[in-house]
């Protein structure tokens, strides 16, 4: 490879020092570039601490011969630039095609300033010494520059040019290529993030699953005692209504056999058997106790359609007292005996939501507050306004949240249930919700003393929040 720098006399500044410093310079600059591989960190440590030293000494003649400052200045400035340079130069990691086209890089530089702005100091110097004012002496020195460096600046020009269309050709390939990896791993992270919503929502369904088990087995149990004493009354009444139809037989007997004894005695022996005084309280009495236990099973599934809101799967006004009460009738299979409830529940104007989501709110809510309670305890539902906000409180008696707890209560996977009592999806879900519909959840705990959550949904209709981070709980 041929020299960077080819040194000739034109470069002379006049002072020996500087003259043989800058030789040297062009040495080590050419010993780079005649280097094949990236040169290791001590040529390149070598040349910064070389050139530094040389920069220095220039500086330092600059001073004692009272040039003008702003010269000064502008000398300082590129001397620092060169050293920056090599300084990035030594930190990178480039190919050594990249590497020589950044030697030859410094190589004009250095002809450049050379020829320029040292030849030009030379000048400087030597008016100051002859007694010419310092600003005057860098407009003279300026405008006598040697003519002579105009070729050799000019094909320091040519080569940085090409330098400089290289570095760009080679800079444009570095990024396309970091393009196509990017893209790469664009494809890949979409893939990834595919995979994780599918996951996400198979453990979200399967969350809520569980929560229509709990409410199943609940729903079964409430009806199971009406349908149980229904059932009862109407084998009762089967065995009353046989009684009445043996009573018609003997009296359609009797009259058809007039004056028979053996016909009165088998009407007799009827109306002995049916007991009709008792039947006509009993009948009245089996059917209110039937049409009750009916009304109670009307009255669930009622309150299991409520909840659900199978046919309003829409975004609608909502009555959410009503829909506290009906999953609280949903859940309350789980509660009752060992559960008192407190209704506080203030007037609310319809809030626009989807109201099942929300009573899927409630229903977490409601049956972590009550296994939070292991024997006797309250839950205290209380509904009010505040501001253009509809609250709901879900407030227990339990065993209360941890402090350090309650700053990941929202997160998911994150539960202080013990394994297999919970998933962890639960609060990840209520907050979910809340906040697709533009509303806030926080709650408020103390260990041994029992936990409040507030849940605040505005009465205007909300625009969803769709990936939001759960925020850390606070205190309502």
């Amino acid at each position: 490879m041929t020299a960077a720098f080819i040194w000739s006399d034109v470069y002379a500044t006049g002072f020996a020092d500087v003259d043989f410093q800058h030789q040297r310079l062009v040495d080590m600059i050419n010993q780079l570039t005649s280097q094949d591989s990236v040169p290791d960190a001590d040529v390149l440590d070598a040349l910064t601490a070389y050139a530094t030293r040389h920069f220095s000494d220039e500086e330092a003649l600059m001073a004692r011969s009272r040039l003008a400052p702003a010269a000064v200045a502008e000398h300082v400035a590129q001397h620092r630039n060169f050293v920056a340079e090599v300084r990035t130069l030594r930190q990178q990691d480039a190919a050594a095609s990249d590497l020589a086209t950044t030697q030859r890089f410094l190589a004009s530089w250095l002809a450049f300033h050379i020829l320029g702005t040292d030849r030009v100091m030379a000048a400087q110097i030597r008016l100051v010494d002859g007694g010419m004012d310092a600003q005057e002496a860098i407009v003279q020195a300026r405008r006598a520059q040697d003519g002579t460096a105009v070729q050799p600046l000019l094909d320091a020009l040519a080569g940085l040019y090409r330098v400089v269309s290289v570095r760009k050709e080679a800079l444009a390939a570095q990024v396309a290529e970091r393009t196509a990896e990017l893209q790469h791993e664009r494809n890949e992270l979409a893939c990834v993030l595919k995979q994780v919503e599918r996951s996400q929502s198979q453990l979200l369904q399967s969350e809520k699953m569980a929560a229509v088990g709990l409410l199943a087995a609940g729903v079964a149990h409430e009806i199971n005692n009406p349908v149980g004493f229904v059932c009862s009354n109407i084998g009762t009444l089967a065995t009353y209504v046989q009684r009445l139809f043996e009573v018609i037989d003997a009296h359609t007997a009797l009259q058809a056999e007039r004056g028979s004894a053996a016909a009165q005695a088998r009407l007799d022996h009827a109306l002995a058997t049916a007991d009709l005084d008792y039947l006509r309280e009993d009948v009245a009495s089996l059917i209110k106790e039937s049409q009750d236990g009916l009304n109670r099973v009307k009255r669930i599934v009622g309150d299991l359609k409520d909840f659900s809101h199978v046919d309003e799967a829409q975004w609608q006004l909502a009555d959410l007292n009503a829909g506290l009460e009906s999953t609280l009738n949903m859940v309350w299979s789980e509660l009752k005996y060992k559960v008192k409830v407190i209704r506080d529940l203030g007037e609310l104007p319809p809030v626009p939501c989807i109201a099942a989501q929300i009573n899927q709110v409630f229903l977490n809510l409601l049956v972590n507050a009550g296994q939070a309670i292991a024997s006797q305890g309250t839950i205290t539902l209380t509904t009010r306004v505040d501001g253009n906000q509809a609250v709901v409180e879900i407030a227990d008696t339990g065993h209360g949240i941890p402090r350090e707890a309650l700053s990941r209560i929202f997160e998911p996977f994150y539960t202080t249930k013990p394994v297999g009592k919970g998933t962890g999806l639960g609060l990840s879900i209520v907050w979910d919700i809340v906040t697709k519909h533009g509303g806030q959840i926080a709650v408020r705990s103390e260990p041994g003393e029992g936990t409040c959550f507030r849940v605040s949904l505005p009465l205007m209709a909300a625009e969803a929040t769709a990936g939001s981070t759960p925020p850390d709980a606070r205190s309502p």
